[in-house]
């Protein structure tokens, strides 16, 4: 039996995300497979009991794929329904497709902050932005207890870290502002919009990153000969 030559197999590729090129990249199709099926939608008044059902189609499209730039094997899923097809399309990317990723620099910020803002991260990729706005107002709660104790509410404390030098009055009008949107989403029900929440991240980011900075400062200052009298 005569073998085929492999040389002659054409390898189809498409373009998708490459989650550690973290850009679209030409990729090798390893994989490729969909299926069709019905679904049902239930609709629900706001006590949520079921007021109607509708039936629609829907298509899984699957692809396994290798990055032609990093030789990284990516999974894409596509669910489609059906009318309009494409313009319905979800997509889910595996590894997940990271929204906002947490800045290099966070493994140098103090331990007690890593775990409560990998967690913020975390919900702000899986899109609950409720969740990730919760735990930035209880991230900063963390930060200005470790300034100045635990003593007061959050305008008072505002102040007295403005009185003890801490950061500026600028900022604590931005802080303040930070921390009404948290206290919003805890108790209020507040569920801000994508470009809201990130203008609070990097707000918070910002904060975080001048302790790396400080503390920079002063070990400049420590190493620096001092002038002679």
């Amino acid at each position: 039996m005569e073998k085929e030559d492999s040389s002659k197999i054409e390898i189809k590729t498409i373009k998708t995300h490459c989650y550690n090129c973290n850009h679209d990249t030409n990729q090798d199709i390893l994989f490729h497979s969909s299926e069709i099926e019905p679904r049902e939608i239930l609709f629900r008044n706001d006590k949520g009991d079921d007021i109607k059902s509708v039936w629609e189609i829907v298509g899984n499209i699957w692809h396994l794929t290798k990055c032609r730039g990093c030789d990284k094997i990516n999974f894409k899923h596509t669910l489609r329904s059906a009318p309009p097809f494409e313009k319905t399309d979800q997509v889910f990317y595996f590894p997940k497709r990271a929204i906002r990723p947490a800045p290099n620099w966070v493994i140098n910020i103090p331990i007690k902050y890593v775990d409560i803002l990998r967690e913020v991260y975390i919900a702000v990729n899986e899109q609950l932005f409720t969740l990730a706005l919760t735990g930035i107002r209880t991230l900063l709660d963390i930060y200005i207890v470790e300034k100045i104790g635990d003593s007061g509410n959050f305008k008072q404390k505002i102040k007295k870290l403005v009185e003890n030098n801490i950061i500026t009055s600028t900022k604590a009008q931005v802080l303040e502002t930070t921390i009404d949107a948290g206290n919003a989403s805890a108790h209020r029900g507040y569920k801000p919009d994508q470009e809201t929440l990130f203008q609070v991240l990097s707000i918070v980011e910002n904060l975080l990153e001048s302790e790396i900075v400080d503390r920079a400062v002063k070990q400049i200052k420590q190493k620096t000969p001092q002038r002679g009298a």
